[in-house]
Formats: C-alpha cells, sequence, structure tokens
C-alpha cells in the first residue's frame, strides 16, 4: 500500500523520500565531545610542557608552586613570620617550653627570663627607685634580681605610692624640702619592689594580701660591709635588726651564705645574712613567718634588703613554702 511504501522511504512513484534532516540533539552531543577532547588535548600538552625528561612525576615542586602564584621565598617569609608571631606571644607557652629546654644561664644572660616563664617561675630585676635613690634618679647600685612564681604580679599599690612621692619631689610649691626628708625618715620607706599572687585586692584595687615578697635597695652609704655594719655573727646581727622594730618578732634561725654576683671573678661570692623569724600580730591577724636576706654590694656603695612573708599557714603547706624559699634561694646581686 501507500502507507508502506512510505515507511520504505519510497514514494508512490518510486521515488526515495529525503530523510536527511539534521537531529538538535545529536549536534549539541558532537559539539561536546569536539570541546571535551580539544581540553583532554590542552591538558596533555601542560602535562608534556612542564614534564620533565629525567623527572617522572607529572609536576615538580617549583611547577606546582608557580601554577599556585606562589614561591619558596613567599612559603619562607610566611613561616618565618608565623614562628616570630608566635614565639613573641608565647603561643600555647611555646617560648616557655623552649626556655625550660635550654641552660638556666641563657635565660638568665639573655633576659628573656624575665618576659617569658621558665616551667613554674619568672626572674625579677630590681634596682633602686628614683623616689628612694639619693640622687633622685634610678641607681644600678646594689641591683639585684631573683625568681617568683610565674603568676605573682608587680604590687599595684606600690607603685602608685612610688608615683605620688615622686610628684610632690618635683612640686615646688609644697613645703620645704626638709620637712619632705623629715617625713620620708620617719620610718616611711617604701620598697623599691614588691610582688605577690593577683586577685587580693583591697576597695581601691591595692594589693592586700599577707603572702608577698618585698625588695628594699638602700644606696644612702659609702663602704658598707655585713661583718663592719651589723657584726660577724648572723644571729646577733639578726637579734640587732630585729630589736628595732616595734611588733614582736622571734627569731627562728640566721645563717651566712655566699652568693655570686655578676662582678665574682674569684667564685667566693659575696656574702649574705639570712633571717628566719615570726611575727605576733595578736587577735587582729593571723601570725606571719618571713624570710629575709641583708647583702651587701661589692663596691660597699648599697645594701640590699629582700623579705618573703605569708601566714604561718601558708607556711606548713609543703608546696607553698617550697615556692616561697625557692624566692630567697635564688635571689643574687647582678
Amino acid at each position: 500500500t501507500g502507507y508502506t511504501r512510505l515507511q520504505n522511504g519510497n514514494d508512490g512513484d518510486g521515488g526515495e523520500i529525503n530523510n536527511n534532516k539534521e537531529d538538535p540533539l545529536a549536534e549539541e552531543s558532537t559539539v561536546a565531545d569536539t570541546q571535551q577532547t580539544q581540553q583532554q588535548r590542552q591538558q596533555q600538552q601542560t602535562r608534556q610542557q612542564f614534564r620533565g625528561n629525567n623527572n617522572p612525576d607529572p609536576y615538580s615542586p617549583a611547577q606546582i608552586m608557580s601554577i599556585m602564584g606562589t614561591s619558596p621565598r613567599r612559603i619562607f617569609l610566611s613561616l618565618s613570620s608565623s614562628t616570630a608571631i608566635a614565639l613573641a606571644a608565647n603561643f600555647f607557652g611555646i617560648t616557655s617550653n623552649v626556655l625550660s629546654a635550654l641552660p638556666p644561664e641563657f635565660g638568665e644572660k639573655s633576659g628573656l627570663d624575665t618576659y617569658y616563664p621558665r616551667g613554674d617561675y619568672k626572674r625579677a630585676v630590681v634596682r633602686a627607685a628614683a623616689s628612694n635613690s639619693v640622687s633622685g634618679i634610678p641607681s644600678s647600685s646594689g641591683k639585684c634580681s631573683f625568681l617568683i612564681p610565674k603568676e605573682w604580679v608587680a604590687d599595684t599599690g606600690l607603685a602608685l605610692a612610688q608615683a605620688q612621692r615622686q610628684a610632690k619631689a618635683l612640686d615646688y610649691s609644697m613645703a620645704s624640702s626638709s620637712s619632705q626628708q623629715q617625713g620620708s625618715s620617719n620610718g616611711n620607706t617604701l620598697p623599691d619592689a614588691a610582688y605577690g599572687p593577683p586577685g587580693r585586692l583591697d576597695s581601691q584595687g591595692l594589693s592586700n594580701g599577707d603572702t608577698n615578697v618585698s625588695v628594699i635597695v638602700n644606696t644612702g652609704v659609702r663602704n658598707f660591709s655585713l661583718a663592719s655594719s651589723l657584726g660577724n655573727d648572723p644571729k646577733s646581727a639578726a637579734e640587732v635588726v630585729l630589736s628595732l622594730s616595734n611588733s614582736r618578732r622571734t627569731l627562728v634561725s640566721a645563717v651566712e651564705e655566699r652568693r655570686g654576683d655578676d662582678d665574682d671573678t674569684n667564685g667566693n661570692g659575696v656574702p649574705v645574712y639570712i633571717f628566719e623569724y615570726t611575727v605576733d600580730r595578736g587577735e587582729r591577724a593571723k601570725p606571719l613567718r618571713a624570710l629575709s636576706v641583708v647583702a651587701g654590694s661589692r663596691a660597699g656603695d648599697a645594701f640590699v634588703t629582700l623579705t618573703v612573708v605569708s601566714t604561718e599557714e601558708e607556711w606548713e603547706k609543703p608546696r607553698v613554702a617550697e615556692r616561697l624559699r625557692k624566692i630567697v634561694e635564688s635571689f643574687k646581686l647582678v
């Protein structure tokens, strides 16, 4: 029939029907295949371009960095900067861990242990404050160093008092300088430095704790020595010193030791007296126990007194007593 002839591609007269019309879907598929082939050819050319004759890998490290838009110099600078920032900020305690792995002398000579704790302690360096110095400027005579627990902080109340005293010394509208000297000599001697645990503050935000360490550097002396000024016997010297106080103090022990300093060339060190005593404050407060170190400079132009104090019940705790005695044992002139 005519229907059959049309399906066979022939018309009624035996002629063929033209079935060469283009299919849109087939054309799109051909274009996609062509683009994919071109991309594969470009990738293969790129690999061949970067691939060396003796390098089995498609890319070398330098070529990979070139593709990423970086260079070994940039990577080195980034790593160096990150390391420097981490060390300066003591990130995760990394600087403290590095100092703990190095000899203690390195941290002390470089001064790094004054900024970053080494283990459980950090170093404090103290010199005569301007308000206590005879010349009115900080003095290097009697300069000393010692270790304190890493969480201890400087006494803000002492810093405020020193600033107020220094301001009074510069205020020419106040009373005569003789009256100022009389006021400062009536037992109103300020320590040159004081440290203690944080968080124990009074209503004015000043430190008010019984556990602390304080240092007094007296530079108004000439030819000072422990033997000539306090005597050769540490116990007798301690009793004389303690008798000058109005509070009830009882001597527990007194010993003499020799401590090295930066000017020590023969290895003998300088003599120091160490006094341990108790302070009875009656019913108004708990009794105290204190350790004091007295040392004179090698030049005889200053003497230093360091005192560590805490309540008796705190001294009975082994961990606390160990930390407090560590301060005294680490004291030295620098």
